[in-house]
């Protein structure tokens, strides 16, 4: 496989990700409290923590900020949060590969471009030109990859409605026939 055919496909599951529900946002993290109660049992609550941003009065920077109570491990909000971060670690990772093939792809590009032909030498003592071919099609981008793979994958979103649609209509149709012939048998005709 290229590397724009990897680059591509890095791309396509970082969309399936980001599908599967919210992405948490960069440096968030949950923090987790314990609460001890009269009767000597301690409860662990956890919230969603996020850096501060600076202050503009002082200009030190605040070590971190509460943006949301989750509450328990059972609770939703905190099974919600916990996704959203493996989420958005699972795309930073996707996202440092697609980095790091970029660049190796970029460097290959300008390794070729920077070799020279040689030529070689033919009886007589004189050099051969090299002969250079124009490439058959142009290759894109691995960003142009990623473009077209995303158009690609929206049109086939696109027609999946557009084919559900036209089932959910011919069901409709097929219910309304059923009826009136229910409704004709009923009356007699």
């Amino acid at each position: 496989m290229d590397t724009a055919a990897r680059i591509a496909t890095l791309y396509q599951q970082i969309e399936q990700i980001q599908a599967e529900g919210e992405v948490a946002a960069p440096n968030t993290w949950i923090s987790s409290f314990v609460v001890p109660k009269a009767n000597g049992k301690h409860y662990t609550y956890y919230r969603l923590m996020e850096v501060a941003p600076k202050s503009n009065s002082s200009g030190k920077q605040r070590a971190a900020k509460m943006k949301r109570y989750l509450g328990t491990a059972k609770s939703p909000k905190y099974k919600r949060a916990v996704g959203a971060i493996a989420r958005r670690n699972q795309i930073q990772v996707l996202t440092k590969q697609i980095k790091q093939l970029e660049a190796f792809s970029l460097k290959e590009e300008k390794q070729t471009a920077a070799a020279v032909p040689v030529r070689e030498r033919v009886s007589g003592g004189n050099l051969k030109k090299p002969i250079t071919q124009p490439p058959l099609t142009n290759q894109p981008t691995p960003r142009e990859w990623q473009q077209l793979q995303q158009e690609l994958n929206r049109l086939n979103e696109h027609t999946q409605q557009l084919i559900e649609a036209l089932n959910q209509e011919r069901a409709h149709r097929k219910a309304i026939t059923q009826e009136i012939a229910s409704l004709k048998a009923a009356l007699g005709k």
